[in-house]
């Protein structure tokens, strides 16, 4: 039905200027780590940042080598396809069983698979759910 998993977030605060986001990125580039998911967004003064990646452990270390605060955070990363009303499924299926998302954000290539990532008020409960 979905893919579900239970992935590693970093959650990245910067300085809100510009390049910050190329910085973020080349920084992972040159230490030859993926990025697998991304959420990014101002917030006053400040960048915050979500990432997955290949590597979070070495991604953590490098980014925190730039002075960033960085903090290491569960969610669950969701596959499902691309079509019309699955996001709905996995929101529709969280809420009936009384589970609080705290934050969502997800992307799509339009190759028929999009991915969701949820960080939610009971984590082990929402991925037994979407299992």
């Amino acid at each position: 039905m979905f893919k579900v998993k239970e992935e590693t977030e970093l959650r990245l605060i910067t300085p809100n200027e510009p390049g910050i986001l190329g910085r973020v990125l080349s920084t992972l580039a040159n230490a030859g780590i993926n990025l697998i998911a991304l959420c990014a967004y101002a917030q006053g003064d400040k960048g915050i940042f979500y990432l997955i990646t290949s590597d979070n452990g070495l991604a953590q270390k490098r980014l925190r080598s730039l002075g960033y605060k960085v903090k290491l955070e569960k969610v669950i990363t969701c596959e499902i396809s691309d079509r019309v009303g699955a996001g709905a499924e996995i929101g529709a299926l969280l809420g009936n069983a009384a589970i609080d998302i705290h934050y969502c954000y997800g992307t799509s290539a339009g190759l028929g698979k999009a991915l969701l990532v949820f960080k939610t008020n009971r984590h082990k409960k929402a991925l037994q759910t979407l299992l």
